[in-house]
């Protein structure tokens, strides 16, 4: 099995490359946006008050998914919260079943349809991002929720609805996780996780900052200490178990906010690169025996063109040239 599936924090990323026959008028809209016309009712929550609380700052990712194996993409969309986070009071994120349909005359109608609810989907949190993978192999998508304190999986049960299964899976953490990516690493048939974490935050130890003139302002990530990823090994039987350390993968972290998986070197095996904010990226590669490298330095992958770190945050991954390796297109601000 060689499924791989990539996700960002920010949001959820793909790539083509489209034929078209002609460019259109410079005034004619390439796109147009049609989230209320298809049922896409969505408001993204950040719950700020003044307190300045770094995660107000996030947005929050997408997942674009086929979860009921209908043949058309499904949308989950990460919800924000309050901080100090209340359960009770918070909005939950969403899951949108895509009700396509095709006339006899071939027109598409596109609708989706708010099943949060019904399908159990709706996890509670301050989230950050998600990513899909059947890590079970049941052939149904399931669901990895990251947040801001917090971790979720969701499996899929087949029949339209999802059960949290983060404590049986043995994946439960307290951390800041804000990307994740489902992958086989040791190429046993079952997906592994990579979960990219970002600073040692608590809204009660928040730090008073201010932007250059004395105003207060959002403190940098580089006030704070950041936390190192997770690797966990999918043990073919709903579990998974953590080799971060023995694996290598802590030997070296930053503020990690997006995670992409690809063959980077070509040997067949796939490696993990991770975006980080204000401090070197990481390219871990894959060593064949259970254990990474960071080979971000050596690659060039891991500073700027003057030798300094990015606050890197989005990542895709793609062969964009077409000459047969992968590439790496990472947003910084």
């Amino acid at each position: 099995m060689t499924f791989r599936m990539f996700s960002l924090f920010v949001g959820f990323v793909g790539y083509a490359l489209v034929a078209r026959p002609h460019l259109p008028a410079a005034d004619d809209p390439i796109f147009i946006e049609s989230s209320a016309a298809t049922g896409l009712a969505f408001t993204h929550v950040n719950g700020a008050t003044g307190n300045y609380y770094l995660p107000e700052m996030m947005g929050a990712g997408v997942a674009l998914f086929d979860y009921d194996n209908d043949g058309d993409l499904d949308v989950f969309l990460v919800q924000g919260g309050a901080l100090p986070s209340s359960e009770r009071e918070a909005p939950t994120s969403r899951l949108f079943r895509n009700d396509l349909t095709i006339g006899a005359d071939g027109r598409r109608t596109l609708h989706f349809t708010d099943v949060t609810e019904r399908s159990g989907a709706g996890v509670r949190g301050y989230g950050m991002g998600a990513a899909v993978g059947d890590y079970d192999n049941d052939g149904y998508l399931d669901l990895l929720v990251t947040s801001f304190g917090s971790i979720a999986l969701l499996h899929n049960n087949g029949n339209g609805t999802f059960t949290d299964v983060t404590r049986q899976a043995g994946i439960s953490d307290s951390a800041w996780s804000t990307s994740a990516a489902f992958f086989d690493y040791d190429r046993d048939g079952y997906l592994d996780l990579f979960v990219a974490r970002y600073v040692d935050f608590t809204a009660a130890a928040n730090k008073l900052c201010n932007d250059p003139v004395g105003t207060r302002d959002y403190c940098s990530p580089r006030v704070y200490r950041p936390v190192p990823a997770r690797l966990f090994r999918n043990d073919g039987r709903g579990h998974f178990v953590d080799v971060t350390a023995a694996a290598g993968v802590s030997k070296a972290y930053g503020a990690g906010l997006g995670v992409a998986v690809g063959d980077y070197n070509g040997d067949g095996w796939l490696d993990a690169y991770v975006a980080n904010d204000g401090t070197p990226n990481q390219l871990w590669l894959n060593r064949h025996d259970g254990t990474f490298v960071d080979e971000g330095p050596l690659s060039g992958a891991a500073l700027n063109s003057e030798g300094n770190p990015e606050g890197s945050m989005g990542i895709a991954s793609g062969d964009f040239d077409l000459d047969g390796d992968e590439d790496l297109f990472v947003t910084n601000i």
